[in-house]
């Protein structure tokens, strides 16, 4: 009964932690994922509860597509590492492809559990009593395939967060997140042998273990509220200790960047992104980011805007009868608050206090 209360527990913990990535003011990329990381998380452990609790034998549908959100969590888990790992670069190639297991599993989970001819108790019951016809077949084979499938996104976690340790100061924050992920992992695989035999001890322990490692992340981040800004910045040090820049012509590199800027204007382009620019230069978008971080200590974003605000500035003072939208939308930015917000953080006043600012001056 305690195991049950702490899975239970866990996932509520999930659903609030998904509910608070909402919340936030200045949400970004990351808050999203993390969202629908939580929330999937939650619903994966509310079902482990009902397997646990042989809750399923009487309600089938808790288990309903319980393979298909497995799956979905994988590339979701897949892009939370991605971007911890490279904050500056946008969506990885080929993305969309990592959702095809999930489409398959859901084909299979449409049939179970929507047109099967008898969807009463008998899927639950049957996969609970160790009996196995083909459709408790179909059913564990997708979702032990969705466990391997986690297992590869956890140790890949755990390969690109090794190097992080190497280096002084925030250790903890890596160290914890290692844990935790192979912690996951290893809870992961112990759902197997439940799944195959259709034996709910397994599951029980599986999402017990599970539970546990979302209620230390839940406490890690009460405890370092910057938790994931710390660990991304952790992780980079770590990859650029592994120098992609090995036998570049770095300071040709910056000429030639500083050209796309200054001659081509290419910062004026709203949907300009770390990837295109890179490969007008020739190199990966990892090692863009690995020199902008290195020679000018900003990131692609920080970049691009400062030459936004340089070109904003001028236009500001040139043209007063002008409009600050259609200065903004002039210099690549795709609406008024980003520009404002990007305005503020560089010149520390307005738009509109700068352009005052300036006219006070002259007369």
């Amino acid at each position: 009964m305690i195991a049950e209360n702490i899975i239970f527990l866990g996932a509520c913990l999930c659903f609030l932690s998904a509910a608070g990535q909402l919340v936030l003011k200045m949400k970004k990329r990351e808050n999203y994922n993390l969202f629908l990381l939580f929330t999937l998380l939650g619903i994966i452990l509310l079902q482990f509860h009902s397997m646990a609790t042989s809750a399923v034998i009487a309600h089938p549908e808790y288990i309903a597509f319980h393979p298909t959100v497995l799956f979905i969590f994988c590339p979701i888990l897949y892009y939370a590492y991605y971007i911890v790992s490279f904050p500056d670069a946008g969506v990885p190639k080929m993305y969309a492809l990592y959702f095809i297991p999930a489409l398959i599993s859901a084909a299979a989970d449409t049939y179970l559990f929507v047109f099967r001819n008898s969807p009463s108790g008998d899927l639950g019951r049957m996969f609970l009593g160790g009996e196995n016809p083909a459709d408790v077949i179909l059913f564990k084979t997708f979702a032990v395939a969705a466990i391997g499938q986690i297992l590869i996104y956890h140790f890949r976690l755990i390969k690109i967060l090794v190097p992080s340790l190497k280096g002084n100061g925030g250790k903890n924050i890596i160290f914890i997140t290692i844990t935790i992920s192979f912690l996951s992992a290893t809870s992961s695989a112990t759902v197997i042998p439940g799944y195959i035999l259709g034996d709910e001890n397994y599951i029980r322990f599986s999402a017990l273990f599970i539970a546990v490692c979302v209620i230390i992340t839940y406490l890690t981040g009460v405890r370092y509220p910057g938790f994931l800004q710390m660990l991304s910045l952790k992780v980079k040090r770590g990859i650029y200790s592994r120098s992609l820049l090995k036998g570049l012509d770095v300071d040709r590199l910056m000429l030639e960047l500083e050209k796309l800027m200054t001659e081509k204007n290419i910062y004026r382009d709203e949907t300009i992104n770390l990837a295109d620019t890179a490969i007008s230069l020739g190199i990966t978008h990892h090692q863009l980011s690995q020199l902008l971080n290195e020679r000018l200590s900003m990131n692609f974003n920080t970049y691009i805007n400062s030459y936004r605000i340089e070109e904003a500035k001028k236009l500001l003072i040139a043209n007063p009868d002008r409009t600050v939208l259609t200065i903004a939308y002039e210099v690549g930015f795709n609406s008024k608050s980003s520009f404002y917000e990007s305005f503020t953080k560089i010149t520390g006043i307005t738009p509109v206090e700068y352009r005052k600012t300036y006219h006070f001056i002259i007369r």
